[in-house]
This record gives structure tokens, sequence and C-alpha cells, in this order.
């Protein structure tokens, strides 16, 4: 596995830990030289993170604009709340 492919392998997997954890807010932009320099990589491992995250549209990316975190939306947030409810639940019975 190379080098590039490791280092965007993290970054998925930190940046999904983060959005998961809504420590990353909707609109929020997310830029290249940092995440590169916190890394100690090029930005082709970022850039391969950015397009992960995109296609699981976990992320937004505009022209010009970079990429942001994707914006919540109406049903996007009753589904989440939705799935916490269940979990409650299922924690709940597990519990006992």
């Amino acid at each position: 596995m190379s080098e590039s492919r490791t280092i965007a392998g993290a970054l998925q997997k930190q940046w999904l830990s983060e959005l998961s954890a809504a420590a990353l807010q909707p609109d929020v932009p997310l830029r290249q030289d940092p995440v590169a320099r916190e890394f100690n990589s090029s930005h082709v491992p970022v850039r391969e993170a950015f397009r992960y995250l995109e296609a699981q549209h976990l992320v937004v990316a505009s022209p010009r604009r970079g990429v942001r975190v994707a914006p919540l939306d109406t049903k996007t947030v009753k589904e989440i709340a939705e799935m916490r409810a269940a979990l409650e639940v299922i924690a709940l019975r597990l519990r006992r």
C-alpha cells in the first residue's frame, strides 16, 4: 500500500470520527494546506480523502470555494433523531 493511500485512509477515518461526533459543524471549510501540514504529507492524499468524503455526501466541493462540511437538511436531522431514539431503546434493553 502506498504512503499516499495510508495517509488518505487516516484522514478519512479521522474526519469520519469528527463528523460522527459533530466536532465538525455543517458548512465549515476544510482546507488542504493545514491538513497536509498536520499529517506531514502532500496535497494528494488530502484530495483523495476529500473525494472519498464527497462520494459519501459528507462534504461538498465547489469550484474556487473549496471543500465544506455538508449542510444538514431537515430530512437528515429527522433520520439522525430517529436512529438515535432507536439506539437508545436498544441500549436500555441491553442494560437490563
